[in-house]
């Protein structure tokens, strides 16, 4: 619209007509079926599905990070829909899970663990069109066997990746992520443009049902068991051959094994014993082991046997200059492991008082299921038996399987009591479990939603890991109202040294910042950002929502349908302004407050658009050349970093040398084959300057290194 014939039309159906038009065009880029085969989706997951088609279709990738229990299984599903070749990439603990949800989806996909790709196994599909990746944290080391393995097979494919908890301890952690569909372009990207690929929303943004958070409520227990000055006075350990200095870690492990329970504390101490026997027995012989050749020992509790040392740890290729120095530093290492270990047979145990606690909240809940999570197997084998002994209805869960009061029982047993759908069958009142005490085995992706109490008998380094805890409780259609959650307080003398608490503050607000969060994690935590830049982005596609459903096409003339600028204005209480840009298929929402420039920031453009929610007033002439100048500005800005970009330094000197190999492969070529080279050169070089992921990247590198 140009400023001479704003004046002729009403200013309230102009800006109906205006918001209505942004909306569509920003919303209705791509649709999602009500349903997928037998599943019915919900409203928030047909959008978000929606919304993903149209990141998938301009950048080749996205990432779903809604908060645990939205079902993010069904909207990837539903992305799928209609793609022939899909491989889904996971933990092996979500295989039958996922099968199941294809089943009913009506979908055919092939499966690979990430614990295969781990060992070097082939995926059973090449070349996907569409790759999933559920849990896609476990990608956040790009250094990793498993993460070349997983950004070979997204290298010519879409990628979706799939987590609630994509930041787990530092940016990186998400940029590597990304890398798999952005490749180099994501080691440059600021927080806000990193955030144009993520798609999340917390459960309040939603209309459905899910159960409210009651805590985390810290559990205090007596500190009778103070053993920190013993823990830090134990002399520091020597490392296998190829292992680095590691006294102050091995110092921090056992600290946060003793504020897990004694249990924990005592085999950890155990196998630092035999590990220190080990390393004297091959010392001895004249030999630093490695880890592996330590790992060939057989170890049972305190006993140790090795055979031929001399066989099972070759002369290293460091070797020490004073034999005799290692050896007194790892026997004096070992006396103090049995000084502690004799200490404390003296001392009174405080894991029967541990596990009095977990009674306690198990009477005070009656009939609730309850999930007890802790990082360590020999916590929860110690705090069960305990348990099952003061005749609890209780069942431990480990990566060795479940057991209960008649002895072991097989996983999926153990399971059926908690996930719905499973088994309908009711279990006989014998045979019911209350209380399940479970490592982080049962962390990710499962749906045990008829459990309604979750306990954090210890904190993990990583806050992800609480929060994935929780959410296998609180989940779509769960039955409960209300979710309840406790936390054991570490000691507080451990607390001192290892800080646990202000380590998970501190990365929750990083968490909070660039992603979100639903909930806290532990008591009395700071989120960090109100509004995360994804989570922005969902506010402001919630409210263009709204505009769409205020329809008033059939009240507006048809003369503005011909302009080719589209012009309203609002009273509001800044100057700016909020326009819709069409970039190829991609719609781009930009944004401007006055006094600051104009932009794409999510946060910024959500708070444009809030504010564009005035009443309706005459644009001014001045105004619409004025904005028109500073779009143009703007685009000119974007133009111009875009014919700069060659990515990262990285992926330009890359890019520049296979150039330079084009030029030198076309100038040596016959003349009378030139004519025909030309062309695929050129094609060649168009290609490079494309957005590639972190497979291609690695293919072009090499390519870059090959001699041919």
């Amino acid at each position: 619209m140009t400023p001479t014939n704003v004046g002729s039309l009403d200013p309230r159906f102009m800006l109906a007509r205006a918001r209505m038009v942004i909306a569509r065009e920003v919303l209705d880029a791509e649709s999602c079926p009500a349903t997928v085969g037998q599943i019915a989706l919900h409203a928030h997951q047909r959008r978000a599905a929606a919304r993903i088609l149209t990141l998938l279709r301009a950048y080749g990738g996205a990432l779903l990070a809604d908060a645990t229990g939205l079902g993010k299984t069904f909207v990837a599903l539903a992305v799928a829909g209609g793609v022939e070749r899909i491989l889904i990439v996971a933990p092996a603990s979500l295989r039958d899970g996922w099968r199941r949800s294809a089943a009913l989806a009506g979908i055919q996909a092939s499966f690979v663990s990430l614990e295969r790709l781990s060992r070097g196994i082939a995926s059973p599909m090449r070349d996907p069109e569409l790759v999933i990746v559920d849990e896609a944290h476990h990608l956040r080391n790009a250094r990793t066997k498993r993460y070349s393995a997983v950004a070979a097979l997204c290298d010519r494919a879409r990628v979706l990746l799939l987590s609630a908890t994509p930041l787990q301890n530092r940016r990186n952690d998400l940029v590597a992520q990304l890398a798999l569909f952005l490749g180099d372009d994501a080691l440059s990207a600021t927080d806000a443009e990193l955030a144009r690929y993520i798609v999340r929303r917390r459960t309040a943004d939603t209309t459905i049902h899910m159960p409210a958070v009651h805590g985390p409520e810290w559990i205090r227990l007596p500190n009778d068991d103070d053993l920190l000055d013993e823990l830090m006075g134990l002399p520091p350990p020597l490392p296998a051959e190829d292992e680095g200095e590691a006294g102050a870690l091995v110092s921090y492990t056992l600290l946060r094994q003793w504020a897990s329970s004694r249990a924990a504390l005592v085999a950890a101490l155990r196998r630092r014993l035999a590990k220190a026997f080990a390393l004297i027995s091959s010392l001895e012989t004249g030999r630093w082991p490695t880890r592996d050749a330590i790992a060939a020992w057989s170890q049972a509790d305190t006993s140790v046997q090795l055979a031929l040392p001399e066989l099972l740890s070759p002369l290293g290729s460091r070797l020490p200059i004073d034999i005799e120095a290692m050896l007194v530093a790892v026997r004096a290492h070992a006396d103090g492991i049995r000084a502690m270990l004799a200490t404390l047979r003296g001392r009174p145990d405080p894991d029967p008082v541990r596990a009095a606690a977990l009674a306690a909240i198990a009477y005070r809940h009656g009939d609730a299921r309850i999930l007890a999570f802790s990082q360590y197997a020999d916590t929860v084998r110690a705090l069960s038996r305990l348990l099952i002994g003061g005749g609890h209805a209780v069942a431990e869960l480990t990566a060795r399987g479940g057991r209960v009061a008649g002895g072991r029982l097989q996983r999926s047993t153990v399971l059926a009591q908690f996930t719905p759908g499973l088994s309908d069958a009711k279990p006989r009142a014998a045979d019911r479990i209350a209380l399940l005490v479970t490592t982080d085995v049962l962390s990710e992706g499962l749906d045990l939603q008829r459990a309604s109490v979750v306990v954090h008998v210890d904190l993990p380094w990583n806050p992800a890991r609480l929060e994935q805890r929780v959410g296998r409780v609180r989940r779509l259609g769960s039955p409960h109202e209300i979710v309840h959650v406790y936390a054991f307080a570490p000691p507080a003398s451990s607390e001192r040294v290892l800080r646990v608490e202000s380590r998970l503050r501190t990365k929750l607000r990083l968490a909070g910042r660039i992603v979100g969060l639903d909930a806290t994690s532990i008591p009395d935590a700071e989120i960090g950002a109100a509004d995360p830049a994804p989570e922005a982005t969902s506010a402001t596609l919630a409210l263009l929502e709204r505009w769409r459903d205020a329809s008033v096409a059939d009240q507006v003339s048809t003369a503005d349908e011909q302009s080719a600028v589209l012009c309203a204005s609002v009273d509001a209480p800044n100057d700016g302004f909020l326009a819709l840009l069409a970039d190829g298929d991609e719609r781009i929402l930009l944004g401007k407050i006055e006094p600051g420039n104009a932009g794409t920031d999510p946060v910024m453009v959500d708070r444009v658009v809030r504010l564009c929610a005035g009443d309706a007033v005459a644009p001014l002439p001045s105004a619409i050349q004025a904005t028109l100048d500073d779009i143009a500005a703007w685009c000119q800005r974007r133009a111009a970093r875009s014919r700069l970009a060659m990515s990262s330094p990285v992926g330009a000197c890359l890019r520049r040398r296979i150039s330079a190999r084009i030029t030198s492969v076309l100038a040596t070529a016959p003349r009378y084959e030139r004519a025909t080279l030309a062309p695929i050169a050129s094609r060649a070089r168009d290609a490079l300057g494309a957005s590639l992921g972190a497979g291609a990247e690695r293919a072009l590198e090499n390519l870059a290194r090959s001699d041919g």
